[in-house]
């Protein structure tokens, strides 16, 4: 592949041999693929390892290095630790796939990303091996017509699976390293980007892998490796993956092991930023010696006792509390009021600027978080009355603690910290954090609210690194409804905050008050040569939203062409999409998406297919989701398979 080309490349020049290999039913892999991160996609990988071992040209020590998928697996094989697995260099990944993947955000399904990954898989999935892989090039042998042919009659959609588990069960727990850290005793590097979905992980990690030497690096970065990632500034990423392969692979002292355990790049926000295409964050690197302990999801929703290292805390940050009021302000000081409520209930369109979770990284993709103010007016806000009088700094996780009443047996939270300009007034999103309220106490056991109880809810935000620059006003957002992010509440919710002396709604800020300066600024960026590709058109992404008036219906439309590009090999590939997310005011079982994926797949002359998959997912009065799938796909222009799929999933308190 062209990564591979740009970085394995890269490394075999430091005398490092990489291999590549296609899950069990992808690519040119023989068998089924049956799901992610499956005990058989471990048992494969552990006798790949094996394998690995046993060549002359391997020491008997090996790395696994993997962004995203590739570095869930990294991980997951370190818990498990196969004799030869000398350490993990795994990049935008997560230790709770409940908590912090694609498919679930605080108990409520991901909707914006759950069913795009699901059907993307879907597309993936239904193309051919490549016949040289399977028996040659020879026009007579059909080993690979066969296979594929079994691949596409197997196949399923992911989400199949995912909706079946809507809370926090065995599923979601095998492959979750959180279940046990200390399984985990080899090296461990971690990168992380705060435009990416995957960096919450990293703080966690960072403070429960006590049972190996970890080091971690988070910039700005999307879903893309750090030499080429947007937003920028990029860093010679591969030249820290060296040096620290140098050192646990062929024990050079070179010194990385005394440096800061965590690189971050400590943002700057501004509204000159608030494009949803950013090229560069404003900031600058800190590097921290000592990561406070942070609460997992599993510990914190089981109400399991965490043990902190209140002198590591103490040397890296403090905690301010910010009170809300009645009169919709924020202030430091604890307010002296009567009991008293405020009730809301949001607009289903709110959550439409900000952006997605998981930011791709590139220049094409509109992914960024625009000006919240669209948001902030369908919100319930509360808001500083003085301006910051010095630069705040914050670093880890805000969190909020509200007394709540709801008329629903179920509904949700978005909570969001936002950074308002001291003369244009724009809102900038420093944080932000999702409860499904029946999930308050458990993820793993829901249950519905009852109508006018009041309940103490606790809500993690969105971990952070920022310096908000004096002259600021900080701002806090709730709201009812967050979607095309999450999927909504099946009725509209109003939902009550109660205000009294006893227990005042609370904002917890982490303040940053120690870092260190001590480790050199990064390199600029470094990679091989890479393939020779013919680009027959070049790529582009468009996010457009409309509004229907008369009918209160607003849709969102994002239109996604990969591009055609020729490979050295003969291999054309040319990807496109379409997905529109749709909801009406007022009815949150209105909410749907569609999505149709068209892929062009030619291996010289032996396969030109035409894939191409329409979905849908939607819900109804029922107390159901229904997703429905259809895939085509046409080998030189003729018919060669066809499926779909339709399935029925009850919703379990979401």
């Amino acid at each position: 592949s062209v990564r591979d080309e740009l970085r394995l490349k890269y490394f075999s020049g430091f005398g490092y041999v990489s291999v590549r290999v296609d899950i069990r039913g992808t690519g040119n892999s023989e068998g089924i693929f049956d799901d992610e991160y499956s005990e058989q996609e471990q048992k494969d990988c552990g006798e790949v390892l094996d394998w690995i071992s046993r060549q002359t040209w391997c020491t008997g020590k090996i790395v696994m290095f993997g962004k995203s998928w590739g570095g869930f697996n990294g991980l997951q094989m370190a818990a498990l630790r196969p004799k030869n697995l000398a350490g993990v260099i795994s990049a935008y990944s997560t230790d709770d796939r409940y908590s912090d993947d694609i498919h679930y955000c605080g108990g409520c399904i991901a909707a914006g990303e759950a069913l795009s990954w699901s059907t993307q898989m879907l597309v993936w999935s239904a193309c051919a091996p490549h016949p040289q892989y399977q028996g040659g090039l020879d026009v007579e042998n059909d080993k690979w017509l066969i296979m594929w042919k079994k691949r596409l009659e197997d196949l399923d959609p992911l989400d199949s699976i995912w909706l079946k588990h809507q809370t926090r069960d065995n599923y979601w727990r095998h492959g979750s390293i959180c279940e046990d850290y200390s399984q985990i005793q080899c090296p461990v590097l971690l990168i992380g980007g705060f435009s990416d979905l995957y960096t919450d992980p990293v703080f966690r990690m960072m403070s429960a892998l006590t049972s190996c030497e970890k080091r971690a690096i988070i910039g700005p970065w999307g879903h893309q490796w750090s030499d080429s990632a947007y937003p920028g500034p990029q860093i010679g990423i591969l030249q820290e993956f060296v040096r620290w392969m140098d050192h646990y692979i062929k024990g050079i002292d070179n010194g990385i092991n005394h440096e800061p355990v965590l690189s971050i790049y400590q943002l700057h926000p501004n509204s000159d930023e608030l494009h949803s295409v950013v090229e560069e964050r404003k900031g600058e690197w800190l590097h921290i010696n000592h990561v406070p302990a942070y609460e997992n999801e599993r510990d914190k929703r089981n109400k399991n006792a965490l043990r902190r290292t209140n002198s590591i805390e103490n040397q890296t940050m403090e905690q301010i509390t910010l009170f809300l009021t009645s009169s919709y302000l924020l202030q430091s000081n604890s307010p002296s009021q009567p009991s008293s409520t405020l009730s809301f209930s949001s607009s289903q369109f709110t959550g439409m600027v900000g952006g997605n979770w998981l930011g791709w990284g590139t220049l094409i993709h509109p992914d960024h978080p625009v000006d919240q103010r669209e948001d902030d007016g369908r919100s319930i806000c509360f808001t500083a009355a003085e301006h910051l009088n010095e630069d705040l700094e914050l670093f880890g996780f805000p969190s909020v603690r509200f007394d709540v009443s709801c008329d629903q047996p179920n509904a949700l939270l978005c909570v969001r910290l936002c950074a308002i300009h001291p003369t244009r007034g724009a809102s900038v999103l420093i944080a932000r954090g999702i409860l499904n309220l029946t999930h308050r106490d458990s993820h793993e056991n829901p249950e519905p609210l009852q109508i006018g109880q009041v309940y103490s809810i606790n809500i993690t935000l969105s971990s952070t690194c920022v310096r908000i620059a004096a002259g600021y006003r900080l701002r806090l957002a709730v709201s009812t409804c967050y979607w095309p992010l999450v999927w909504p509440s099946a009725h509209p919710a109003t939902v009550t905050l109660h205000f009294n002396t006893e227990h005042p709604p609370t904002v917890i800020l982490p303040k940053l008050i120690n870092k260190c300066f001590t480790k050199p600024e990064f390199g600029l960026a470094e990679v091989a040569v890479g393939l020779e590709t013919v680009q027959h058109r070049r790529a582009f992404v468009t996010r457009a939203r409309s509004l229907d008036e008369v009918n209160e219906i607003s849709k969102l439309k994002l239109v996604s062409d990969c591009g055609s590009i020729e490979y050295p090999n003969g291999v054309l590939f040319d990807e496109t999409d379409e997905q529109v997310y749709e909801i009406q005011e007022n009815q949150p079982l209105s909410a749907s998406i569609t999505i149709q994926r068209d892929l062009i797949y030619s291996l010289n002359e032996l396969v030109k297919a035409d894939i191409r998959t329409n979905s849908k997912m939607y819900s109804n009065e029922n107390k159901e989701f229904i997703i429905e799938h259809e895939l085509n796909i046409k080998n030189h222009g003729e018919r060669f398979f066809e499926k779909k799929w339709k399935n029925v999933f009850t919703r379990i308190w979401n």
